[in-house]
């Protein structure tokens, strides 16, 4: 824990010393919101029959997807972009030669990246909420809280074995680009997955996200707690241990076979 420690403040110093960049990654947050804000206004007067289960709101429906997905870009990136980061300016082999593991190194130097993207979600909300009106009064903050962990932990693994496989092939930022789409496209972000072909539908099920929106809409939009949503949360906790188990076990596998080729460091 001393260990990870150290990587967070590490990160958070070297990340708020840069005060303008900080500020305006904030900045463009706020702007965000204001677009879809006006988004949502400008459909909201319709009645979407998909949405009733979530208020009724598109604006809410989609404040939420929007500020969740944007955990899930930090999990898909992070890793890849540490590993590439490494190899590019060496600092790869002296860390190989540390005595602590290269996936516990990169685990630990994402969790300022995990702990602002938590802060960027509660700023959506926040500002979702006083600035834009969006009710969330009845929100259950603990099942919430418990969906975001959990999908944290669930793409944290599709990132590590997104890591495993720059470290064979160096590149493929092309490839993870294709996948966010798919993801955006299939998981209900910008719209219910109910106006998908059933064919789709089937195929959002295999995502993570799709049951995690559900499960943060009707927890903050609707109140409802562990008892309701006791579904939705085995089943992410399903896909995170079989995701973290298959992640680190992808990358560790890269890494030895790597070393056995002797292109680790190489980019």
């Amino acid at each position: 824990m001393i260990l990870a420690w150290e990587f967070f403040k590490r990160d958070a110093v070297t990340a708020l010393s840069y005060r303008t960049s900080f500020l305006v990654q904030l900045l463009g947050n706020l702007l965000v919101l204001g677009v879809f804000y006006y988004v949502g206004r400008t459909i909201g007067a319709a009645e979407i029959p998909a949405l009733k289960d979530y208020g009724g709101s598109y604006l809410a429906f989609l404040l939420i997807g929007i500020a969740l997905t944007d955990c899930v870009g930090v999990s898909l990136t992070t890793f890849a972009r540490q590993i590439r980061e490494a190899q590019m300016t060496g600092a790869l082999e002296a860390t190989l030669m540390s005595p602590v593991s290269l996936s516990r190194i990169l685990i630990y130097s994402s969790l300022w990246g995990y702990f602002f993207s938590a802060v960027r979600f509660v700023l959506y909300l926040v500002i979702g909420a006083v600035l834009y009106g969006v009710r969330m009064s009845d929100a259950h903050v603990t099942t919430a809280s418990v969906l975001f962990l959990l999908v944290v932990l669930c793409f944290a693994g599709i990132g590590m074995a997104w890591a495993a496989v720059v470290l064979l092939i160096k590149r493929g930022e092309a490839v993870m680009t294709v996948a966010g789409y798919l993801v955006v496209l299939l998981s209900g972000v910008l719209f219910p997955t109910q106006v998908l072909p059933e064919w789709l539908q089937r195929l959002a099920e295999l995502v993570p996200l799709t049951h995690a929106l559900e499960g943060m809409r009707l927890a903050l939009l609707q109140g409802q707690g562990f008892g309701p949503l006791a579904g939705t949360i085995l089943t992410l906790c399903g896909f995170a241990v079989a995701l973290l188990a298959g992640g680190l076990l992808a990358f560790n596998a890269s890494v030895r076979a790597t070393k056995k080729t002797g292109s680790l460091t190489e980019f």
